[in-house]
């Protein structure tokens, strides 16, 4: 789709929110994008984009149950849909791995064993519990490098994996935990990382988008020998921004003197 149209329908969707008490249905977004040829995971960052501008989406939750009977209907379809932007270890990231794995035990477990460490721990038992953990740290380090993604460095989503791990033998419930348990639930706390990380990155690059589209604006408006400077106020009026975006922007490019 051309960024110039794109951008265009973005501020006409804007001005349609402002209109209507800055909100909006899930309907009159898609069918305002409905000839842009958008996917799914664009109009999610359409949708984050609204939500940033301060617009309510109605029918928010609605959408988020839409999203999750999809993604168990993609899921048993093998076609799961993750969050981030999947990518391949690089050479540095797999040498990490490699030496992070050295601290752990190429011993493994079988369903068995598991058991009756699961059984042991829900006692009490704290060998149990610390032989579990050595366990699991492992594999949760194996699931985020196969989860491993452009928004996050493996490092950190290791770290994530096993912060999720530490959470989950915490839980009271379920009282008969086992391994399909808490493979469950170290996979969520990498992909809760992940979700966040590029809703993150989302922001940044539209912080960043606003920083540039601000400095090409203000050249626009002025020529190299024009002395002319704008206040706030008149930028405001001038680009269609709020005084406080525009305030917020200049305070990163550090113009805001």
């Amino acid at each position: 789709m051309d960024i110039k149209l794109f951008q265009q329908k973005l501020n006409e969707i804007c001005t349609i929110a402002e209109e209507n008490g800055k909100q909006l249905s899930q309907q009159q977004i898609r069918e305002h994008f409905d000839e842009s040829d958008l996917n799914t995971s664009q109009l999610v960052k359409i949708l984050q984009y609204l939500k940033l501008k301060g617009i309510t989406i109605e029918g928010a939750d609605e959408a988020a149950n839409a999203a999750k009977a999809d993604a168990v209907s993609s899921e048993s379809a093998g076609e799961e849909e993750l969050p981030g932007t999947r990518a391949a270890l690089t050479a540095e990231e797999q040498a990490y791995l490699n030496d992070y794995m050295e601290s752990f035990s190429p011993e493994g477990l079988d369903s068995d064993d598991l058991a009756s460490l699961f059984q042991a721990f829900a006692k009490g038992d704290t060998a149990a519990e610390g032989a579990l953990t050595q366990f699991y740290m492992a594999q949760a380090a194996q699931m985020a490098a196969e989860l491993n993604c452009e928004e996050i460095y493996l490092a950190d989503l290791i770290q994530e994996a096993n912060l999720a791990l530490l959470a989950a033998l915490k839980e009271t419930e379920p009282q008969q935990k086992n391994d399909a348990w808490m493979r469950g639930r170290i996979r969520s706390g990498i992909l809760h990382a992940i979700e966040e990380q590029t809703q993150q990155k989302f922001r940044d690059d539209y912080l960043v988008s606003k920083v540039e589209n601000l400095e090409s604006a203000v050249k626009e408006l002025t020529d190299d020998d024009d002395t002319t400077k704008f206040t706030i106020d008149e930028l405001a009026v001038i680009l269609d921004m709020n005084v406080d975006e525009i305030r917020d922007v200049l305070r990163l490019t550090g113009d805001d003197k």
